[in-house]
């Protein structure tokens, strides 16, 4: 192998945090050991969200549905509708029950350092405790003036231009009452009191000492908790989405001007409008103010957040707004932040696959590659992934396998689930879905996604990926070009961004192997030696200048002058003009003199000369001789390499949802295996060898992986089933369909009577809201509000009247089975419920939330309308109102663009279960059928490949034997069927997509809490419902 592997005495301290090292690559054992069933250490860590009053029953109901389904941590992360008092006693006793009683369910808890996000404001604590930390103003509003106004008290700062030069005029404007000229005003601004900071405001995260109060207020409870040791209590910290944006103009801290001067000799303040102006030099000032706040922002966040977890012995996580990049006015760099991280983390929403968009998630290889990238080189072994959040209940299987995928071959090891809700009451449930809990119809089998994510991550956190090639990251040259007041990344700042996004994905799809380098990193960790570009553990033998670049550091270019010196190859795509932002003819002459040239030459003007990145190029100057991509047609094709001392595993990962990807790929190595991270097992897998390579054909599936393990001595491998070619068997008697739950009506627009008002028809949602402005509120306390203390439980609302909803729905025509219905209401011990005029009572009974009760109505229904009543006699902050389900054994048709109940038939025919009247039905639907098996010693296979869901049960002789949700469709139940007749069944699983919704507004592939503000009627036609069913009937096969 040609990589380099660092020893340890070659490494250097970044910061507080330091840089652990392998000296060498560990050999397979432990992933032999692992994989079949991973510990929990490798296994996903959902968000267990505490959003109402948390209770230990709650608690136990959680933590065992997380073991039982294979998660091996839980991050608990408060979120809007919580109850229980943000870092009370009260919350520190429930945080302990729930460590104590994670350790003896082998689950490991995270500490979640806020109340919602973005972190550093302490769910209000910080506001209320600390005042300097938003009262002294976090950014300043210029106003351009052609005449000096009489009174400019209210300005912090005033500049005049006159002739291109800009001078501090701010002790004489008083007394230019009247004056002509161009003159720059800026007022302080000040971050905005919302409910979304519980009362309060955001924070100044760049002024001195507020970090370490957040961390006072944060930490002290937990410390005192677990008695100071936190290292066996907790596994770490997850930070989410601190930022240093600007509460109005140029971002401002108090000390601003002062450091500004000591760090580079000249002022700031008269240079303040080439922040936001092409004027003066104003390239050179916003490289040095940005500069300058980044460093503010690693010292006063970063570090100490780093130190405290190194001293703690836990980890510290979470993520940054990285997406917004090349805009840099709320994250100034990155990788310089999650440099920091013990594990590095991004979030990954969504379920939008864009690999075009600089600020795409789902689809953005920068974003993940830059924390790969940092774990490379600084040797971090994890990499965190904060992921499905906002894809919606309607992402199947399919999708969050595809998404961890993706992001697990670009060198993601652990997954986060967004979000698992203790509470879905009012419009918690609208929070980003899906859930990842008990209320989703797919729950029973998410242990089957679980179990593969684990030995994939297993994989991925094991070995070592050594990348030879380096690519710089621009981010200081989009500095240059980004002000606080205009769009983000607008112009030449996105054009370099764009640039950049389309190197990475160029170099991504042509299987190239290489990490992204970030010029703070280098200054601390970065050195030449023996001809290779150092950074922390790696070390390169090639460097990447990208198109666009214009500017780099000096600690960057004297890097550069060595590596050159000493034989290194630089690639120059662009050619840098600046150096720490100040022109530089002789790194622009460098840089043309000195990088490889070929692929076509660049015909810009001011890169006349430089390569362009073409296949050609490509194959002359990134080739690599420790694997070789034969072939790859097809499919979109990404794959990752972990190297060990006795050989190395390769994940190849087909990210198109539709089209297969067949491959060819050659790597050093005699034997090879491969590992199936669906059941565990290691199989064979056919292969060629010869002079010390092995090479190996195979067809990936659309959204498919496959894990090729090689090693130099033989290795132990099953022979795997072979499930095509097969006969198809004859079934006895002919397909039977049915529901396995009782159908649902869906009623979601009510009439609504609240004090001496009257409104028809409004959709739940926006009634609910009118029931509260109506007690004088601005809008559901609830919504997208936090808590302070118990300000919102504590809330008097008893001069709020009181109201009735009125939920109609229609029975039609027939036999309709009465008896069996019932309804679901959320939380029906705060009103009276009615049907028809008649008070119901709630029993035991509950569905999706145990505080969504049932309740049997079947003897006050009557053919026509019918009138489900919720009369609330004051409201109270929980009277929240929530769409009424109407349950039982008939079906739902469409009637004159309305919904009505039906008498229930038999389902004789392959359909969309909206045609077969359950349009609103989330949980299985079974397609069943009887065989005559005579011969058992054959293989026997289940395939099922046109069908919609989220996830299709097998079940054989009333027994689940397993799940179906990607190509290629199919399932061994050989053990499972006995000599002659045999029941087989697909039990196809909805989503709660068409039970909760939205149904009404969404986007494709996001849906967060505005997808449920409906402001008109929907005619039933107008509902946006997700196809179910099987399309085509499944088939037994029996090999030949």
């Amino acid at each position: 192998m040609k990589k380099i592997l660092l020893s340890l005495a070659a490494l250097v301290f970044c910061g507080g945090s330091a840089v652990a090292q392998v000296g060498s690559a560990a050999s397979m054992a432990r992933l032999i050991e692992e994989f079949p069933s991973p510990g929990g250490e490798f296994r996903t860590a959902p968000f267990m969200v505490w959003n109402t009053e948390v209770s230990k029953y709650q608690i136990d109901n959680m933590l065992n549905e997380y073991r039982r389904q294979g998660c091996g941590a839980v991050i608990i992360h408060p979120r809007p509708g919580l109850k229980t008092d943000y870092l009370s006693p009260e919350w520190l006793e429930m945080y302990k029950y729930t460590v104590d009683r994670g350790k003896l369910l082998g689950i490991d808890v995270w500490i979640y350092d806020e109340n919602s996000y973005p972190s550093g404001f302490a769910g209000g604590h910080v506001y209320r405790q600390m005042p300097e930390a938003y009262n002294q103003g976090a950014g300043l509003m210029p106003t351009v003036v052609g005449v000096m106004p009489g009174d400019v008290s209210k300005y912090a700062v005033v500049v005049s231009e006159k002739g291109g030069k800009l001078t501090d005029v701010t002790a004489k404007a008083p007394k230019m009452k009247g004056k002509k000229g161009k003159f720059y005003l800026y007022e302080k601004t000040y971050y905005k009191v919302s409910p979304w900071y519980a009362g309060g405001s955001y924070v100044d995260l760049l002024a001195d000492g507020v970090t370490g109060k957040f961390m006072e207020i944060t930490m002290d409870g937990y410390e005192k908790t677990f008695g100071g040791d936190l290292k066996n209590n907790v596994k770490g910290i997850f930070t989410d989405e601190p930022e240093v944006v600007s509460s109005g103009g140029l971002r401002w801290t108090p000390d601003l001007f002062e450091a500004f001067r000591a760090r580079y000799g000249y002022g700031l303040r008269d240079q303040l409008p080439a922040l936001h102006e092409e004027v003066g030099d104003w390239k050179r000032v916003r490289h040095d103010y940005f500069a300058l706040l980044n460093d503010m922002f690693v010292d006063r966040w970063a570090k100490p957040w780093s130190r405290y977890c190194d001293e703690k012995g836990i980890s510290w996580t979470g993520h940054y707004w990285e997406h917004s990049w090349p805009n840099v006015t709320g994250v100034i760099d990155n990788m310089s932040m999650a440099a920091w991280q013990q594990t590095p983390g991004i979030d990954m929403l969504f379920n939008q696959f864009n690999e075009k968009d600089v600020h795409a998630q789902f689809g953005n290889i920068r974003s993940v590659k830059e924390v790969r990238s940092i774990a490379n080189q600084l040797g971090r072994q994890r990499v965190l992934s904060e992921t499905y959040g906002g894809a919606g209940w309607e992402a199947t299987f399919k999708d969050m396998k595809r998404l961890a995928d993706w992001q697990m071959v670009l060198g993601v090891n652990l997954v986060n689930q967004h979000v698992g809700h203790m509470s879905l009451d009012g419009v918690r449930k609208f929070d980003y879905p899906p859930m990842f809990t008990r209320a989703a119809s797919w729950w029973e089998n998410y242990h089957v996604l679980n179990d593969y994510i684990a030995r994939i991550c297993t994989v991925m956190s094991l070995g070592e990926q050594v990348n030879d090639i380096l690519v710089l990251e621009p981010t200081t040259t989009a500095w240059l070009y980004n002000n606080y007041m205009g769009k983000p990344a607008e112009g030449a700042s996105l054009e370099i961004g764009q640039k950049f996004q389309d190197l990475v994905a160029t170099l991504e799809h042509a299987q190239v192997e290489f990490d992204l380098g970030c010029e703070h990193i280098f200054q601390t960790n970065g050195s030449v030696r023996d001809g290779k570009f150092v950074v922390g553990n790696r070390a390169y033998s090639t460097f990447v200048i990208p198109d666009g670049t214009e500017n780099i550091e000096g600690a960057t270019f004297d890097l550069l002058k060595s590596f050159v010196a000493q034989g290194g190859k630089l690639i120059a795509f662009g050619c840098p003009s600046r150096v720490d932002g100040v022109v530089s003819p002789e790194v622009e002459a460098f840089c043309k003199s000195n990088s490889i040239a070929g692929g076509g030459l660049n015909t810009t003007a001011s890169q006349a000369g430089l390569p362009v990145c073409t296949p050609e190029f490509i194959e002359s100057n990134f080739r690599n001789d420790d694997i070789r991509f034969v072939t790859v047609s097809g499919g979109d094709l990404h794959h990752h390499r972990k190297e060990f001392a006795d050989g190395q595993v390769l994940l190849l990962t087909n990210v198109s949802l539709d089209e297969p990807t067949a491959v060819e790929v050659a790597l050093d190595g005699k034997y090879v295996v491969r590992m199936d991270a669906l059941d565990g097992k290691t199989y064979q897998i056919p292969y060629t060898s010869g002079d010390g390579k092995v090479a190996v054909k195979t067809t990936i599936e659309p959204a498919g992986s496959v894990l090729l393990r090689v090693s130099d001595e033989p290795l132990a491998a099953e022979k795997a089933a072979v499930l095509s070619g097969g006969m198809p068997l004859k079934e006895m008697r002919p397909l039977s369909i049915g529901r396995v739950k009782d159908n649902v009506l869906l009623i979601d627009f009510v009439d609504l009577v609240s004090g001496d008002k009257k409104y028809r028809n409004l959709y739940y949602n926006a009634a609910g809201k009118q029931i509260y402005l109506n007690a004088g509120l601005q809008d559901n306390p609830w919504n997208r509000a936090i808590q302070y203390g118990s300000d919102i439980v504590n809330m008097d609302l008893s001069a709020a009247p009181g109201f009735t909803a009125t939920y109609k729905f229609t029975v039609g025509e027939g036999d309709v089975d009465l008896a069996s219905m019932k309804i679901l209401v959320e939380r029906p011990w705060l009103y009276t419920v009615k049907v028809n005029g008649t008070p119901v009572r709630a029993g035991h009974g509950w569905l999706v939330d145990e505080d969504f009760k049932t309740m049997g109505i079947g003897s006050l229904v009557k053919p026509g309308e019918n009138r489900i009543e919720l009369v609330a006699d004051h409201t109270t902050v929980d009277t929240e109102l929530g769409a009424v389900y109407v349950l039982g054994n008939f079906d739902v048709v469409n009637r004159g663009e309305k919904w009505v109940i039906v008498p229930a038939h038999k389902y004789d025919r392959l359909a969309d279960w909206q045609e077969l009247g359950a349009p609103f039905y989330p949980w299985e639907m079974r397609y069943s059928k009887f065989y005559d098996v005579q011969d058992t010693g054959k293989r026997h296979w289940v395939k099922a490949d046109r069908w919609n869901g989220s996830v299709a049960e097998v079940w054989v002789n009333d027994r689940k034997v397993g799940v179906i949700f990607s190509d290629p469709y199919t399932l061994d139940i050989t053990p499972y069927l006995t000599k002659g007749g045999n029941h087989v069944e697909l039990r196809v699983v909805g989503s709660m997509q068409n039970f909760i919704g939205p149904h009404h507004r969404a986007y494709d592939g996001y849906v967060g809490p505005n997808c449920w503000e409906v402001d008109s009627p929907k005619k039933a036609s107008e509902y946006r419902l997700t196809p179910f069913g099987l399309q085509s009937d499944f088939t037994l096969y029996e090999g030949v």
